[in-house]
């Protein structure tokens, strides 16, 4: 299921010279699409990770699909500037197949299992910790981005695959990044 999201993908950005959020929102279409693009910004924050100013230019995106799911907005106004913003796709070209790569063998981690787990998922927790989570990946705040990233596909695995599992471990690890958060924060100011 997953790895049908990311082999249009790959074809949009063979095909094309540039691409934008729009194109990816119609790319992916608006069956749980801000789930698909999350766990895509998400990879390619790990794979990006050595990069100084990754964390802001993947964090954005992760807030903005966040909110997005956690409030639950289907329709966004395609005019917007925000989204219309291309970048160039060979760029992508680079990238497309280790975030292919790297779906298709997370992929075969997450599958549906332990379904009273899976009762634990409600659109506003998960969304909240979604949120939060990308909140931090976003902050310079050191080892919470890629950590952040991996807890990030956890959660969204155990959602999209309704693994119960993954979802649970996704949720715990968020509450260990907010704890290590408090504790750096602690440490720090006090």
């Amino acid at each position: 299921m997953i790895t049908n999201y990311t082999e249009k993908l790959e074809t949009f950005i063979i095909e094309n010279d540039e691409i934008s959020m729009v194109d990816l929102l119609k790319i992916i279409g608006n069956q749980s699409s801000f789930l698909v693009l999350l766990l895509i910004l998400s990879i390619l924050n790990i794979i990006l990770a050595p990069l100084p100013i990754n964390s802001f230019i993947i964090g954005v995106p992760l807030i903005f699909f966040s909110f997005c799911y956690l409030f639950k907005i289907r329709k966004l106004n395609y005019s917007n500037r925000f989204l219309k913003k291309t970048t160039q796709c060979i760029s992508w070209r680079k990238f497309i197949k280790k975030i292919s790569f790297y779906l298709n063998k997370v992929s075969v981690i997450s599958k549906p299992r332990y379904e009273l787990l899976f009762c634990l998922h409600k659109r506003l927790l998960s969304g909240l910790f979604l949120l939060i989570i990308s909140m931090l990946i976003f902050l310079p705040i050191p080892l919470i981005n890629t950590s952040g990233s991996i807890t990030t596909i956890m959660v969204l695995l155990g959602i999209i695959q309704r693994d119960g599992l993954m979802l649970v471990m996704g949720y715990c690890l968020i509450c260990a990044h907010v704890l290590f958060c408090f504790l750096i924060f602690y440490t720090v100011f006090f």
